[in-house]
């Protein structure tokens, strides 16, 4: 019984089945992290949705995007986001996403670039050398340490960094030459997290809007805490009548004192506290006029009793007619709100334009004031009770307005400092290639007793490069037969 319990305790228990540990996770986490089908995903994906926001207009009003592509089209733009593409969830996300690849594979390959830009390379044996994809096998006349001199002389006039050990039975040299073109790569891929960095940077702490401004008005910028006194506006036309160019002169104001005071046109903004003033866009304004003609006719005769020209919002006198007109108010497109009693015009297009006027009609018999809309298209829409005049819209100049784009991006300078990196990083990893070159020069042996011969040595030459191995090659066979020549 007690040899049976031995026999049993004797035996091995048996082993868990391995799992799955943190280091395997890891691994499959840096390997699919690191994946360059991964890095060609996200860039493919982040390209889809930056041309769909490029192609539709970002943060424009609703009925611009109604107007141009239908109630129906402007619900699934909002439930997709598309209105402002650049800041919904599955952008930013994809952000993060090609931030994590950049650095996981800075992390993943930078460190053993580092090490072997610091790593003793001369300690090595002769197997080493051997076992390289390029390597030969070179005798030369002459003694080790000329040999070596004139290798190093050689190298050195290529452009090669060279580190030499001296032993008693033989030198070792290593060259190398073209370290950045490697750093090159790994600075193109951390350029991304540079860019993406100096965007979200730029999101979060800048802001981008638009401003429709008229000429001699004055603008509060709250972001900017100052004034913008827009003090001129005005085209400039080509002989064929086509628009050259729009252009605006701004003038910034601080406590009411002038501070800066620039003229601006596509591509030439002021930028005044890390704030740019783009030329953007003009038009035609939909809630104002520089002038509007109006007959004044008789209601019983519809005879043309005067043309006037109203100026905005200046009383004018017609004393022959006892009547008192001033333009108030102006919409391009009218419509009613009649929940609030408000009228507002429906869309910036001149589709339905009318004034509103304030009139006052002095008879004999009686006083009469009013304020009545006058519509362009519709001249008898509306009676005045109780006047002997119609009035009638003939024509109107509006007020030019122009489009100023206010942006603020603090995270720029990180951008461009990206976009550089990533510039240098490719032009670098795709015009120089890594070369290292090991060489060990041993005296020949002049008989087989054992003593080492001074008169000739053989120089065991490999070497290798990261890429580039056509190029490569016909430097080593060059250096080759260089060698073979040496003669010291």
């Amino acid at each position: 019984m007690n040899g049976k319990s031995e026999a049993l305790n004797g035996q091995s228990a048996p082993r868990p089945a391995p799992g799955i540990g943190w280091n395997e996770v890891k691994a499959e986490l840096i390997e699919f992290f690191a994946s360059i089908k991964l890095a060609m995903f996200l860039f493919l994906i982040i390209a889809v949705v930056a041309t769909i926001g490029t192609v539709l207009q970002q943060n424009e009003r609703a009925d611009v995007y109604i107007k141009e592509y239908g109630e129906d089209a402007y619900r699934w733009f909002l439930r997709l986001g598309w209105t402002d593409i650049y800041h919904t969830w599955y952008f930013t996300s994809l952000l993060a996403l090609l931030c994590i690849n950049s650095l996981t594979c800075f992390y993943q390959r930078f460190p053993g670039i580092w090490r072997s830009m610091h790593q003793d390379k001369v300690s090595v044996q002769l197997p080493f050398i051997k076992n390289l994809k390029q390597t030969v096998e070179i005798p030369v006349a002459g003694t080790k340490e000329g040999v070596s001199k004139g290798i190093v002389q050689y190298l050195a006039e290529k452009g090669y960094m060279v580190l030499a050990k001296n032993e008693p039975g033989e030198a070792t040299l290593y060259a190398t030459k073209g370290i950045m073109g490697r750093v090159g790569a790994h600075m193109a891929h951390l350029s991304a997290t540079v860019i993406v960095t100096g965007g979200l940077i730029g999101s979060l702490y800048g802001f981008q809007e638009f401003g429709v401004c008229i000429e001699g008005q004055t603008y509060h910028i709250p972001k900017g805490s100052f004034d913008l006194r827009i003090d001129k506006f005005w085209i400039d036309y080509h002989e064929n009548g086509s628009v050259k160019s729009y252009n605006s002169t701004l003038t910034v104001l601080e406590k009411g004192e002038e501070k800066t005071t620039k003229t601006i046109s596509v591509n030439d903004p002021l930028v005044y506290k890390g704030i740019w003033f783009y030329q953007s866009s003009y038009g035609d304004s939909w809630d104002q006029v520089d002038v509007a003609r109006l007959n004044v006719k008789d209601k019983k005769t519809d005879k043309i009793l005067q043309t006037v020209d109203l100026q905005w919002k200046k009383e004018t006198a017609l004393d022959k007619l006892g009547l008192t007109v001033t333009l108030s108010d102006f919409v391009a497109d009218f419509g009613f709100n009649s929940s609030e009693k408000k009228v507002y015009s429906k869309s910036v297009e001149h589709e339905n334009p009318a004034i509103k006027l304030v009139m006052a009609e002095h008879t004999k018999k009686s006083a009469l004031e009013a304020t009545p809309w006058i519509f362009y298209h519709y001249p008898d829409l509306f009676d005045i009770p109780g006047s002997q005049y119609r009035f009638e819209l003939v024509g109107y100049q509006p007020r030019k307005f122009t489009g100023l784009q206010i942006t603020r991006d603090p995270g720029v300078t990180i951008v461009w400092i990206g976009s550089t990196m990533i510039v240098v990083g490719i032009s670098l990893s795709s015009f120089i290639y890594h070369r290292r070159l090991w060489f060990k020069v041993i005296p020949a042996r002049s008989d087989g007793s054992g003593a080492q011969g001074e008169s000739s040595v053989t120089v065991h030459f490999g070497g290798t490069t990261h890429k580039n191995q056509i190029d490569f090659n016909k430097e080593f066979r060059k250096l080759t037969e260089r060698i073979k020549t040496l003669n010291v």
